[in-house]
């Protein structure tokens, strides 16, 4: 089923998963209210929102293309957050993002926020593979490779 995965944590990385419980639980300690989404993601999903914008109505949402796997969605060591306090999902008021972007710095997540080209706040991946695929294509050539080395991670 499309989407089935995309908000399953249990999906991503085993070491992403423990990061995800430590960003929730500092957040929670600092009265910010979060949800997880865009886990993980198909090439046929990350080609759906790559579209937007581009051959379909909305605006451009990513720079990633599905077909060459260069979202970090696609390997299983991403994920996006929104806010559940009421105020609007992705409600910038208050420096919500800014304030849960430099929590999960603060535990090792690379943070969309902090970037300089295509601002993604509402974005967190592992930095161990770098902050591209590329790294991850030269090795396992496919997420799905990536996804059985896990395993012995």
């Amino acid at each position: 089923m499309k989407g089935e995965y995309m908000r399953d944590i249990t999906r991503l990385h085993p070491k992403l998963q423990m990061k995800i419980r430590e960003l929730m639980s500092l957040c929670e300690e600092n009265n910010l209210k979060i949800g997880i989404s865009e886990c993980l993601r198909t090439a046929e999903e990350q080609n759906e929102l790559y579209a937007k914008g581009r051959t379909k109505p909305g605006r451009i949402v990513t720079n990633a293309n599905g077909s060459e796997y260069l979202s970090m969605h696609q390997w299983g060591i991403a994920f996006d957050f929104y806010r559940i306090d009421g105020k609007g999902a992705y409600n910038e008021e208050d420096d919500f993002f800014i304030k849960v972007g430099r929590l999960g710095e603060s535990i090792g997540l690379e943070w969309g926020g902090s970037w300089t080209s295509f601002v993604d706040k509402p974005h967190f991946q592992l930095p161990d593979w770098g902050t591209s695929p590329q790294s991850l294509i030269a090795i396992y050539k496919t997420p799905e490779n990536f996804i059985d080395s896990w395993e012995k991670y």
